[in-house]
């Protein structure tokens, strides 16, 4: 692990010369604006990640021919980072044994989020989460989950569609009467009956004209001969044993409605078939809804025992949450706060930060940068606005006032 012990910037953008040992773990750059603290920043850390023309278009101080920024840390490495007035620059490294310094090594003690603790603000949601995940590890893999939420999920809107069109369908059926048969009538048969019917009531009608023909004749030839009675009282008991009278009209009845009670046995069988059909796919709809309940609360309470290095910190489909609102709408003490936390969490092995907006935090985000370097072993480089000259390391007119 290694720390800044002492920089000497000579020449760098603003600076003429400034050369700065840091106590303690929070290191204040002050004075007013245009004098040279952002230039301190940038310094540090060209120094250490380098810087190309677009980066530092201006390298060297107006008047000066070349610029030059040493940077020796605690561990003994020795950095010394030259530029020329075209902007180019070049890198000498070396160790406390002598052994020469690359930048593949200087890349190698940065972690995955670099020194500037404004640099995770700047990045888009996706960018913001992909970071935070890399530093936490989650009981779920966070793209898998997605990913399979989203095929439910349009896998469910197509079943809710058919789910919609089948109850479209289903309200276009009338109410069926409750003595409706489940088979269509047979109109044939009904005929068959009729017909049957007036058989045995033409049989009826003949029998009791016979009946009232022979008592007639009896009565008028009551000395008739005996076959006659006879055939009386057989006619007699014959219209005894007859079945009663059908009803004809009631079966024309049902003959004249056949067709009306067949459509609506057929509208009935339609109906109870879409019902089917309806019930089917909303229940299928209900386990995909559950399923999607499921991967909700795998994710809800993966996130609920991960350890995030920030408290409060979380996320959702979009990007990173801080107590629960998207990361861009946190305060600007907030972001700062967070942000810094996540470099801590990154693990670099050069333990120096750079924050450029320190005149926007108050007393108490100030204070937590001060713990949260003394607890983290961090050196924190913050830069204030501040004209009493009595702040941190003043800076004016390129120069430690």
């Amino acid at each position: 692990m290694a720390k800044t012990q002492e920089i000497t910037l000579n020449g760098f953008q603003r600076l003429d010369y400034v050369q700065i040992a840091p106590k303690g773990s929070l290191v204040a750059i002050s004075g007013r604006n245009a004098q040279g603290k952002s230039s301190v920043l940038d310094g540090l850390e060209a120094t250490i990640i380098g810087h190309n023309k677009r980066d530092v278009p201006r390298p060297v101080h107006e008047g000066k021919k070349a610029a030059e920024n040493i940077h020796v840390l605690d561990n003994g490495m020795q950095l010394i980072r030259k530029y020329k007035a075209d902007g180019s620059s070049t890198l000498t490294g070396k160790t406390a044994d002598g052994t020469k310094v690359a930048q593949a090594t200087l890349n190698g003690m940065l972690g995955a989020l670099g020194m500037d603790a404004g640099a995770f603000p700047l990045l888009d949601d996706k960018k913001q989460l992909a970071a935070v995940l890399n530093l936490v590890d989650l009981p779920f893999d966070p793209a898998e989950l997605a990913l399979d939420r989203k095929q439910i999920f349009e896998e469910r809107t197509r079943v809710n569609t058919r789910v919609g069109d089948f109850e479209a369908q289903l309200k276009q059926y009338e109410e069926f009467p409750d003595d409706l048969p489940a088979a269509e009538v047979s109109v044939s048969e009904l005929l068959d009956q009729y017909r049957a019917g007036q058989e045995v009531n033409t049989k009826i009608s003949n029998t009791v004209r016979s009946v009232q023909h022979w008592e007639s004749e009896a009565e008028r030839l009551k000395r008739e001969l005996a076959d006659v009675e006879r055939k009386a009282v057989e006619a007699s008991e014959d219209a005894s044993k007859l079945p009663e009278e059908v009803d004809l009209a009631e079966i024309q009845l049902k003959i004249d409605g056949a067709e009306e009670t067949n459509r609506l046995v057929r509208k009935k069988q339609e109906r109870g078939s879409l019902q089917f059909q309806y019930e089917a796919t909303a229940e299928q709809a209900k386990a995909l809804t559950q399923k999607i309940a499921d991967i909700d609360k795998k994710k809800s309470d993966g996130l609920a025992a991960a350890n995030f290095p920030v408290p409060g910190m979380s996320f959702d489909d979009e990007g990173v949450l801080l107590h629960g609102r998207p990361f861009r709408k946190a305060s600007t003490r907030e972001q700062t706060i967070a942000s810094a936390r996540l470099i801590i969490a990154s693990k670099p092995e050069l333990k120096v930060m750079i924050i450029r907006n320190g005149s926007d935090l108050d007393n108490d985000g100030i204070q937590e940068l001060q713990n949260l370097g003394d607890e983290n072993g961090f050196q924190i480089w913050v830069e204030f606005v501040d004209e009493s000259g009595e702040f941190g390391w003043t800076i004016e007119d390129g120069k430690i006032a």
